[in-house]
């Protein structure tokens, strides 16, 4: 297979006429093309105005660069890109050109001090495309990825870090070993490992895991699932939210979504109006609902509760100190450690605490609705306790027998 320097076009192949170029800028890096135009389909077809034709073709070429790659600069003007990892010696491309102009689009192929560039220049204004499929030697680790697809699918893994906009196309991406930044524009994002990450769907859908770094997730109306990760910011636009096994503390923003989360370090959660679970978080959580429903099971740190009107209902609790309001709604708090300190106001909702062990400083108010104290008590005790309704039913009362 013969090599190609500085604008050297290989035996056997029409230069212009099949589009492509091979550009060569470093000073001992050599270009080789492997086999040319695999597959070339036209159609003819009339244009919009009624006069000449327009000629729609789709050839296929493949090229091997020789030297080190350190950087893939990636433009496919609306066509898929996939770069991975594969058993080749040197990294291998597979170019995929569709083009509507009568002369096929020049494909630039440009490697420059370990950086590759793969671009059709014209394209940007032609109505041509390039869809590139890249194959990355593992003996080439630290390699990392700019892509831009402008509406077609983005997959990258195996690289050392990665930074993609598919302009709304669907994107994937997976054992990024470092950084790993995504936008969509509505396109979904699936992420399967990453160093960190920082996301923004523009309203697709966020499945994402494995990432133990820091992350930052904005969706904008679309649904976030995040499991198996480090501490996180997750803003769902309005979307659900669900997050587990979180080893970080998290951050959650819904503007009206329902929030789950099942195992975090910490939470802080802001459903805007959606209905809120939180299980099995060992740390404190800070929950606001603006009037939605809020579960909380299995807590260990520190409870501050503002459910806007929505009902409250928190069982196995450890927390040493919890702080609850609920503007109306009702609410359920029982614990399965005795606290240091508990502030609940209901303003005229049923309000319930169960409390283990004791004696408490019991401070209740029900401003004239029922009142049942029948947890032990006393008013030197260090464990403080108060329960305002504002005529709601009021309990303070221990666990049942065999609990």
């Amino acid at each position: 297979m013969q090599q190609i320097t500085a604008r050297e076009t290989a035996p056997g192949r029409t230069d212009v006429p099949r589009g492509r170029w091979i550009w060569y800028l470093s000073g001992v890096a050599t270009i080789t093309v492997g086999a040319a135009l695999i597959t070339f389909a036209s159609v003819r077809a009339g244009n919009a105005d009624g006069g000449g034709f327009t000629q729609m073709a789709v050839p296929s070429s493949t090229v091997v660069v020789n030297g080190m790659v350190t950087s893939l600069n990636i433009d496919s003007y609306g066509s898929p890109i996939v770069v991975s990892r594969g058993p080749v010696n040197q990294v291998t491309i597979v170019e995929t050109v569709s083009f509507s102009q009568k002369v096929p689009p020049k494909v630039m192929t440009r490697l420059d001090r370990g950086g590759l560039t793969l671009a059709a220049p014209s394209c940007e204004n032609n109505g041509c495309s390039v869809g590139f499929a890249v194959t990355v030697p593992s003996s080439f680790p630290d390699v990392t990825v700019s892509a831009s697809s402008e509406g077609g699918g983005v997959s990258v893994s195996g690289v050392a870090a990665a930074d993609i906009d598919s302009g709304g196309g669907p994107v994937t991406a997976g054992a990024i070993a470092g950084e790993l930044t995504v936008t969509a524009e509505g396109g979904g994002v699936t992420v399967t490992g990453a160093g960190s990450a920082s996301l923004d769907s523009g309203g697709g859908t966020v499945s994402v895991s494995g990432v133990q770094g820091p992350m930052n997730v904005t969706s904008e109306d679309g649904e976030i699932d995040a499991n198996e990760i480090g501490s996180a910011i997750l803003g769902s636009g309005g979307g659900p939210v669900n997050a587990s096994d979180v080893s970080g503390t998290l951050t959650v923003t819904a503007d009206g979504g329902s929030i789950n989360v099942d195992g975090a370090a910490g939470a802080n959660l802001n459903s805007g109006g959606g209905p809120v679970v939180a299980r099995s978080v060992d740390g404190p959580l800070s929950a606001t609902t603006d009037g939605g429903s809020l579960l909380v099971d299995g807590l260990t740190g520190a409870l501050s509760a503002d459910t806007g009107g929505g009902p409250l209902t928190a069982g196995g609790i450890t927390s040493a100190a919890a702080r609850a309001s609920t503007d109306g709604g009702t609410a359920w708090l029982s614990f399965a450690a005795a606290p240091r300190s508990v502030q609940v106001t209901t303003d005229s909702g049923a309000a319930v605490l169960v409390l283990p062990g004791g004696p408490y400083a019991v401070d209740a108010d029900s401003s004239g609705g029922s009142e049942l104290v029948t947890v032990p008590v006393s008013a030197t005790s260090a464990r403080i306790v108060s329960v305002t309704t504002s005529g709601g039913e009021l309990q303070v009362k221990p666990p049942a027998t065999g609990s």
